[in-house]
C-alpha cells in the first residue's frame, strides 16, 4: 500500500507521523520505504545529518526531473525493514520544471513507485505544505491519504481546498481510486480548542477520522534531533503509545 501524507496547512506534524509510522510499521515486521517528498527535507534530516550534504544524483529530484529509477536512490536505514528515499533543496524547482513539461507531469512519481512497489508492504509519503505539481504526483502515485491536522485554531483552515484536490485527481482519472485512509489529530491536548476543533473533524469527517490522537509530546521532537524515532528514542513516552496506536488502527485499516 502507497500512502501519503498531506495537507498544504505547515506545523501539521506530516513529517512526525510518516517517521514514525514509517518506523513503527517496519518494527511490525512489515518492509517498509519511506519518501521524502518536501523540499525542506525534514524528515530526510532525521536519517542523514543536516551537516551532510546530500548528493543531487541519489535524491528524489534525480527521479522526478531526470528520470532516474527509484532503486538508484533508495537508501538504507540504521533500522530492519526501513528504507529511506531524500529529498533534496533543488525539489523546490520543480513544480516549475514540471509546469513547463509535456510528457506525464504529473505521473512521473507514480512510473517510478510502480517499478519497485511489490518489494515493499508500505510506501509512505511525507509532502511539503503545498498542493502543487509535486504533491499531485504524490497523491497520483498512493493509494491511500493520511491527512494530520493539528487541534488548534485556524486548523481546519485549506481542508476544503484539499478536499477538491483530492477529488480532482479521482474525476479526472489521473487516480480515480484514490481515497483517505484517515484524518489524524495532531498536537492534542485537553483544552477548549483542542477538543472543539476535534469534535468540529469528527462532525465533517465521520468514522474516516481515526480514534488516535497525537499528543503534544517533547520526546516527539527530541527524537528528531536525536536522528532517530520516537520508538527508538522514548518507547514509553505518551508520542510513542499514541503513534503504535495509529499504527494498529492503519494495519486495520488496509
Amino acid at each position: 500500500m502507497v500512502i501519503c501524507i498531506a495537507n498544504q496547512k505547515g506545523g501539521v506534524a506530516k513529517s512526525t507521523t510518516a517517521i514514525n509510522l514509517a518506523a513503527g510499521l517496519s518494527l511490525e515486521g512489515y518492509k517498509v520505504l519511506l519518501i521524502d517528498v518536501d523540499p525542506q527535507a525534514n524528515t530526510t534530516q532525521v536519517f542523514i545529518h543536516p551537516n551532510i550534504e546530500i548528493d543531487l544524483e541519489k535524491s528524489l529530484f534525480n527521479v522526478v526531473i531526470r528520470f532516474a529509477p527509484l532503486t538508484s536512490v533508495v537508501q538504507p536505514t540504521a533500522f530492519p525493514n526501513l528504507d529511506f528515499v531524500p529529498a533534496h533543496i533543488r525539489l523546490s524547482g520543480v513544480d516549475l520544471e514540471l509546469a513547463q513539461a509535456f510528457d506525464n507531469r504529473s505521473a512521473r512519481l507514480k512510473q517510478a513507485i510502480d517499478q519497485i512497489k511489490d518489494r515493499y508492504d508500505y510506501i509512505i509519503m511525507d509532502n511539503a505544505p503545498s498542493l502543487g505539481l509535486l504533491t499531485i504526483n504524490s497523491f497520483v502515485a498512493s493509494d491511500r491519504l493520511i491527512i494530520p491536522v493539528s487541534t488548534a485554531f485556524f486548523a481546519l483552515t485549506g481542508l476544503v481546498q484539499l478536499q477538491e484536490t483530492i477529488g480532482m485527481v479521482k474525476q479526472t482519472q489521473l487516480n480515480p481510486s484514490l481515497e483517505i485512509l484517515g484524518v489524524l489529530c495532531t498536537f492534542a491536548e485537553n483544552t477548549n480548542v483542542s477538543k472543539d476543533v476535534e469534535q468540529q473533524l469528527r462532525s465533517h469527517f465521520g468514522e474516516v477520522v481515526f480514534q488516535t490522537k497525537i499528543p503534544k509530546n517533547v520526546s516527539l521532537e527530541e527524537a528528531h534531533s536525536n536522528h532517530t524515532h520516537i520508538f527508538a528514542h522514548s518507547p514509553n513516552s505518551s508520542g510513542a503509545i499514541a503513534y503504535k496506536a495509529l499504527i494498529k488502527e492503519v494495519i486495520a485499516r488496509r
